[in-house]
């Protein structure tokens, strides 16, 4: 069952009733998710703690060389601070919202597999901030484009790519984003531009919830390899992705429903179908 319910904001805006009434449909679609999707929810949880577990090695051991990494934590809780925000969109059926929540983290990761690559990089993160255009130059050439991927993340180019696509897809007003929710209404007294904030479509809204949890948990299985590789450890986790084995047979059953749900868990989940 699809629990959802439809929210136009008029082109003038929403009034405080039509504001109170996107917070109880908010509302009524988390309890929906949490009767359709709870073992995508377990799934998340586990996957959640796993990665915390991880990242939470660096504060109490050192490398192997015998340095402290405490400061790549910056970078690890900026990701798992955004993976619960992204997730928590999606248990409200806003999958747009869900990616561009979430992009701040994927990105904080690439970030530090840069940093783990070269510590040089982390003076060229650092002075991003300041005016001389050597610096932004540097900036440019270290953390942009294919140049964000590292050696220290092994699905760094796949991770990359998938950020390419959440600044396409989810982060700009171009002509996809500005008409995917809009609808026109001409009623031959006027016209209306609405504007969904909620999902409609069950299988899209489903290919989304997938995709997301599929690159979480890769994200997760990278990281226990990059923590290991750094502090000389065994692997923190199984090394292979769960998520993926326990849910092959719904994705490609939901991939062959429509060629927009494989391209979604194709290009944002990093599915292989």
């Amino acid at each position: 069952m699809f629990n959802q319910g439809h929210f136009h904001c008029l082109i003038e805006g929403p009034a405080m009733s039509e504001y109170v009434d996107y917070l109880n449909v908010k509302e009524r679609n988390r309890k929906g998710f949490e009767l359709n999707f709870g073992s995508d929810i377990s799934a998340f949880q586990a996957s959640f703690s796993a990665l915390r577990s991880i990242w939470e090695r660096l504060g109490t051991t050192r490398d192997v060389s015998g340095q402290s990494q405490v400061g790549l934590l910056v970078f690890a809780n900026i990701l798992i601070r955004h993976s619960i925000f992204g997730f928590e969109s999606l248990v409200a059926y806003q999958s747009y919202l869900a990616w561009s929540n979430f992009r701040s983290g994927l990105e904080a990761l690439l970030i530090l597999g840069k940093l783990v690559d070269d510590p040089a990089n982390a003076a060229v993160w650092v002075n991003r901030a300041t005016d001389l255009k050597v610096d932004r130059a540097a900036y440019r050439n270290a953390f942009t484009g294919t140049a964000l991927e590292s050696r220290s993340l092994s699905r760094s180019v796949d991770f990359r790519k998938v950020l390419t696509h959440l600044n396409d897809n989810f982060m700009h007003p171009n002509p996809s984003f500005s008409y995917r929710d809009t609808t026109r209404i001409d009623d031959g007294k006027g016209v209306v531009l609405s504007i969904e904030f909620f999902d409609l479509v069950p299988e899209l809204h489903e290919a989304h919830v997938l995709a997301y949890l599929n690159l979480f948990s890769l994200i997760v299985e990278d990281s226990s390899r990059l923590v290991a590789r750094l502090c000389g450890i065994a692997n923190l986790s199984g090394g292979e992705n769960l998520y993926e084995g326990a849910n092959r047979s719904r994705a490609v059953q939901l991939a062959a429903s429509t060629p927009e749900t494989k391209k979604i868990m194709e290009e944002l989940g990093l599915w292989k179908l």
